[in-house]
């Protein structure tokens, strides 16, 4: 085992860069997501005169649901690490606000994906 005592500052700090870094993770999760969602409702908007209107539709689907899998796995990483975290006594983002915003987000998708089906 380590030589480093629980109440060592360093521990404290170490276990701060880790929470930072997992909210750093858990938005980037997001940001993808939004980046597919974005992508997906583009090129429905964009690429009528291009494509033919079932593989635009097959194309936006993909990537919309690749945006609900991105929000997803944001919400199962952040339980992940706060599952693992639980002991320290770091303030993290509340709960209630990462899972709001993920479900906030497939819920908008979900939306977009029913919207682009009945197009």
């Amino acid at each position: 085992m380590s030589d480093i005592a629980p109440d060592d500052p360093r521990v404290k700090l170490a276990e701060d860069r880790t929470v930072l870094a997992a909210e750093r993770t858990f938005a980037a999760w997001l940001r993808t997501g939004l980046a597919f969602l974005g992508g997906g409702l583009a090129a429905q908007r964009f690429l009528r005169e291009v494509l033919p209107v079932w593989p635009l539709k097959v194309l936006s689907l993909t990537l919309i649901v690749c945006a609900l899998a991105s929000f997803a796995g944001a919400a199962w990483r952040d339980r992940a690490i706060r599952t693992r975290l639980a002991q320290a006594e770091i303030p993290m983002m509340p709960r209630v606000l990462t899972v709001g915003i993920a479900i906030l987000l497939i819920a908008i998708s979900g939306f977009a994906a029913t919207a682009l089906l009945w197009t």
